[in-house]
């Protein structure tokens, strides 16, 4: 691995393993339900949103460096933020649909349970497509596994991602603000 890789990886790791400590930091302190720093909503959602809204920003970031064909960038990049998304979905977002079981279809039209399992349902099809992507990049799948148009994959997750950070700014709405 050259140095610029090694520079490149180091932070990255580090914003990571920061940002994943912070959220198991708050869990093991028994923080979850405390005050947010947004005023309605407990601490470890308020947590969660900054920490998507940096995830949506350095992936809109990645799509700039992509654009301009600076890819070995775009490849770090995007394998940082989607490692840091799977760390929160499996950390804080997973757990908190235990809340919103619904026991019919009919139930979904309760916003607050619609747009949750509608957040949760992009969100899925969104990480998986990032996760995807972030293999086939480094190589990690076995080319019969590659998506032919992967561009188009990539600007579908990227709008992925945004749909499901509006949705997940509505799911906060309606939990703790509306």
């Amino acid at each position: 691995m050259n140095k610029d890789k090694r520079s490149a990886i180091a932070p990255a790791a580090a914003m990571i393993a920061v940002s994943l400590a912070w959220i198991v930091g708050i869990s093991l302190a028994g923080l979850e339900g405390a005050p947010g720093f947004f005023g309605p909503g407990p601490l470890i959602a308020d947590a969660n949103l900054i920490l998507e809204i940096f995830l949506v920003a350095g992936l809109t970031y990645g799509f700039v460096l992509a654009r301009r064909g600076n890819i070995e960038a775009y490849r770090v990049n995007q394998t940082t933020w989607v490692i840091l998304n799977a760390g929160l979905i499996a950390l804080v977002m997973a757990g908190s649909l235990h809340e919103v079981r619904f026991s019919s279809p009919a139930e979904l039209a309760d916003w607050r349970v619609g747009v949750t399992w509608l957040h949760a349902a992009v969100g899925t099809l969104t990480a998986v497509s990032g996760v995807w992507i972030v293999l086939q990049m480094n190589d990690v799948l076995p080319r019969s596994l590659h998506v032919a148009g992967w561009k188009n994959l990539m600007r579908a997750a990227l709008a992925g991602y945004w749909l499901t950070a509006l949705l997940g700014f509505a799911t906060y709405h309606y939990w703790y603000i509306g």
